[in-house]
């Protein structure tokens, strides 16, 4: 199977770097500048004293300064992953690529990690030991993969597979947030157009409506009250302190635990997100675990691995469960048969990958439909999302409208 290195930029890297090797080094000497040479050696020698001397102050300086790393996106992992994986592929030494694809990295943390990865390697280090000491850039998933990749010697056929499971799951997590992105994107411009109005529009009309003498009905007289105080400097002043407050104390429940486990039983139970959650949970399931699986990982070890992956804690209760039952000698299937939020497909396939022995190519299949499912209830939730959203800002539109010209209407029935 050929490779091929499809970004240019590092073709070009690996062409210079071939280049420089295969020219050798030609010193031409002529007999007329003996006398020359000997005065420019000196000055030369002072030269590369000076600027040793200065790159190693520079170097130290360098070394001093404190590199923050901060946890690159899942799509520029997975690019950096499919690239490596390429280099590797071609024939190139693990060394070499590290250095082209730490030149070639726009992201500055997969910059920095891949050069310091690649001078540890050239003092004797592994690549695992290297990737081990940034948590943050790398999980346990991407490490397991990488351990069990030099252990087997089959480093480049690991990258290519870890590079397609990050590019699943960063297809499943662009997808999800496409999906929450619009609703957000109008509950926000709603919020904003309806500040304006209660800044700007509410107070004319209150001024029409003062001269009239006329009573405001209810709605309109919450409208007024909500504008006043928005205007109000002493009372925005109690209500930002206020509001921080609140959202911290907010926040800080929100992590507790009795709160998520209610959360995700409650995306469970909702028609609207069930499908989705259920979907993208299964899918970065069965991917994860179809990876290690076949990398050689053991079974007990990709669950637990795999089971970091998910982000609702009703899956992860139910892997924790399979990972007891293969312990005790149960088969996973039966595990699955007596969780009501598996599907039975899901199970069936399960149960033929354990009676077939091939695990592996069932759960890569499952992840594959399921992930294709993903897409599609996607696409279905934004069906739903966009009428939804038109009639809540369609409501709250007409609720303002109601309050401000109800008054009017009120003086013309006076007038009749």
């Amino acid at each position: 199977m050929d490779f091929k290195i499809s970004d240019p930029k590092i073709a070009e890297l690996i062409k210079n770097k071939r280049k420089t090797k295969l020219t050798p080094k030609i010193f031409k000497e002529s007999k007329n500048t003996k006398t020359n040479t000997k005065t420019n050696a000196k000055t030369n020698n002072n030269i590369k004293t000076d600027s040793s001397v200065y790159q190693k102050l520079r170097d130290n300086r360098q070394s001093r300064k404190k590199v923050k790393i901060k946890a690159p996106s899942t799509k520029a992992l997975s690019i950096a992953t499919k690239q490596l994986a390429s280099m590797v592929k071609t024939g190139l030494p693990l060394l070499e690529s590290l250095n082209i694809l730490s030149d070639s990295s726009d992201d500055k943390t997969l910059k920095y990690v891949f050069k310091e990865s690649s001078k540890g390697i050239s003092r004797g280090s592994t690549f695992l030991s290297m990737l081990e000491k940034y948590p943050e850039v790398f999980d346990e998933m991407y490490l397991a993969l990488i351990s069990a990749g030099e252990e087997a010697g089959l480093l480049p056929d690991v990258l290519e597979r870890e590079a397609l499971l990050l590019e699943s799951l960063a297809k499943i997590k662009g997808q999800i947030a496409s999906a929450m992105a619009y609703p957000i994107a109008i509950f926000t411009l709603t919020i904003i157009v309806v500040i304006v109005m209660l800044v700007f529009v509410i107070p004319i009309f209150v001024d029409i409506y003062s001269n009239s003498g006329t009573q405001l009905p209810m709605l309109t007289n919450i409208l007024v009250i909500a504008s006043e105080k928005i205007k109000s400097i002493s009372f925005m002043a109690k209500l930002i302190p206020f509001t921080l407050v609140s959202g911290f104390f907010i926040k800080k429940e929100l992590r507790k635990n009795y709160f998520i486990n209610w959360k995700d039983e409650m995306l469970l139970k909702l028609p609207i997100t069930k499908d989705l959650v259920t979907k993208s949970s299964l899918a970065n399931f069965a991917r994860t675990l179809s990876a290690l699986n076949s990398a050689g990982v053991p079974i007990l070890e990709s669950l637990t691995i795999a089971r970091r992956t998910l982000g609702n804690r009703v899956f992860k209760r139910i892997v924790i469960r399979m990972n007891e039952e293969i312990q005790s000698g149960e088969p996973i299937y039966k595990v699955l048969a007596s969780e009501k939020y598996i599907p039975v497909m899901f199970t069936s396939m399960f149960r033929i990958g354990e009676e077939t022995g091939e695990l592996s190519e069932m759960v890569n299949k499952l992840a594959d439909f399921y992930e294709e499912e993903v897409s599609s209830s996607v696409k279905s939730l934004t069906s739903i999302l966009e009428p939804l959203m038109i009639v809540f800002v369609a409501s709250v539109v007409a609720v303002i409208l109601v309050a401000m010209y109800l008054p009017m209407f009120n003086m013309m029935s006076t007038v009749n």
